[in-house]
């Protein structure tokens, strides 16, 4: 029984570290593409790009979620704040933020945390990407910043389409994709399981509130002290 557990730890080892090298080599060929576009622009190549975009997403959403097994060895807490974390995940979404004319709206955001900053901006931006991609016109995104006794919380509320009562207890289930995802054909129901587990990994936690047609709710907590820190 030990040797067979030895073994499959070593094989999951193994893939992990096949995953994350497929993810880097990928990106170099993903990178050269998009700077061909960018010296030859025009409307066809401007679609491309944006094809490339959401490919560049679902590969970094792989690495994330190959690293997610261990992520003790891969995270490192620091200072930080509620502000940056979410400059960061907007400038990494900000041509699909334009795209949907996209507002960001700021609120009470120069607050400390002790966090990954890498591990939480990919969160942000899995949630920032959700946004995007059930928006209506003239997408709003505010992220508001409360302060509280046990630590701290951000919620990033959207003016979207929303989620239907009966899915928001499973849309943090793995591969739920809900109403929405039948409807739209846009979801594979993994992003917001990665965005839990990684919470959980993390010491945080995260909910969310919507209801059809009048937006969604995602809420991040950050304990005062971050039991990794």
């Amino acid at each position: 029984m030990n040797d067979k557990l030895a073994e499959a730890q070593a094989m999951n080892q193994e893939y992990r570290e096949y995953i994350e090298m497929w993810v880097h080599e990928i990106k170099t060929p993903i990178t050269s593409a998009h700077l061909i576009i960018e010296n030859n622009k025009n409307i066809s190549t401007i679609r491309i790009d944006d094809e490339l975009n959401k490919i560049d997403h679902f590969v970094e959403q792989a690495l994330f979620y190959a690293r997610s097994t261990t992520l003790e060895k891969d995270f490192k807490i620091e200072k930080t704040t509620l502000k940056t974390l979410v400059q960061e995940a907007l400038k990494s979404d900000s041509k699909q933020i334009i795209e949907a004319r996209g507002k960001p709206v700021f609120v009470n955001l120069d607050i400390p945390v002790f966090a990954d900053r890498k591990w939480c901006v990919f969160i942000i931006g899995q949630i920032i990407a959700n946004s995007v991609k059930y928006a209506k016109e003239n997408l709003i995104l505010t992220f508001e910043g409360i302060s509280f006794d046990n630590g701290c919380s951000l919620s990033i509320s959207d003016n979207g389409i929303g989620i239907t009562e009966a899915d928001i207890p499973r849309i943090f289930d793995k591969g739920f994709t809900g109403e929405n995802g039948r409807k739209f054909g846009k979801s594979t129901g993994i992003g917001l399981y990665l965005c839990r587990k990684l919470c959980r990994k993390m010491n945080m936690e995260i909910s969310a509130a919507s209801s059809s047609e009048n937006g969604t709710t995602v809420k991040i907590t950050f304990p005062k002290e971050n039991l990794y820190a």
